[in-house]
């Protein structure tokens, strides 16, 4: 069986990817020994854990919390990320199946029916399926691996600009635009908008991050 320590950091993990941990948020040893119902030993296991993975920091006499990027670290992860999403954009224009091009349509509709009542976290959600599908669809095994790998990293900050105000309209009208390329075949296309997109989200996080300190 897992390790106590093991599926805490499992856990945790998997809040901040889905960002019910946001960047600044304090982790507790108390609060979160209470949570789990398990001693503080394991919880300070998992918190170094993390914290080795860059995805937490301490503070001295506060504690953990939950890392914030700083402005370059945000500036150099999207760029990589918009090359890698971009690639899988590229590679699933070429390679679409009737099931994977299904699979895009029915993640594109859930964020559309989530912004329609402004569901924050749930397009959220849904934008995470849209962007798998689409690495779904590029049958590189490779580049999912390192999409997903850089996706820990920056899920956290990614609905952050759901809040702007008409942001998630444009968002889906930058889906929809992305999803005819590809359904169309047109690969270039497909690349150019995608990286776009992932470059503008980048670009307003700095800004973002210092207007919520």
């Amino acid at each position: 069986m897992p390790r106590v320590a093991d599926q805490l950091i499992e856990t945790l993990k998997s809040e901040i990817y889905k960002g019910v941990l946001k960047p600044g948020d304090q982790l507790e040893e108390a609060s979160l020994a209470d949570r789990f119902g398990v001693s503080r030993t394991p919880i300070r296991e998992a918190v170094r854990s993390l914290v080795e993975l860059g995805l937490l920091e301490t503070r001295p006499r506060k504690g953990a919390f939950v890392r914030v990027a700083s402005a370059k670290e945000l500036i150099d992860l999207f760029e990589v990320a918009a090359e890698l999403e971009a690639l899988a954009c590229r590679l699933a224009a070429e390679r679409l199946t009737d099931d994977t091009s299904l699979e895009i349509q029915n993640s594109l509709r859930e964020c559309e029916e989530a912004a329609q009542v402004q569901d924050i976290s749930r397009y959220a959600s849904g934008n995470l399926q849209f962007h798998a599908s689409i690495r779904v669809a590029s049958a590189n095994l490779w580049l999912a691996a390192e999409l997903s790998e850089i996706e820990v990293r920056i899920n956290p900050y990614r609905s952050m600009p759901y809040k702007i105000h008409n942001r998630l309209a444009k968002s889906i009208q930058e889906h929809r635009e992305i999803k005819n390329a590809i359904l169309d075949g047109n690969a270039k296309k497909a690349a150019n908008l995608m990286r776009d997109h992932i470059m503008l989200q980048g670009q307003r996080l700095p800004l973002l991050l210092r207007n919520a300190n």
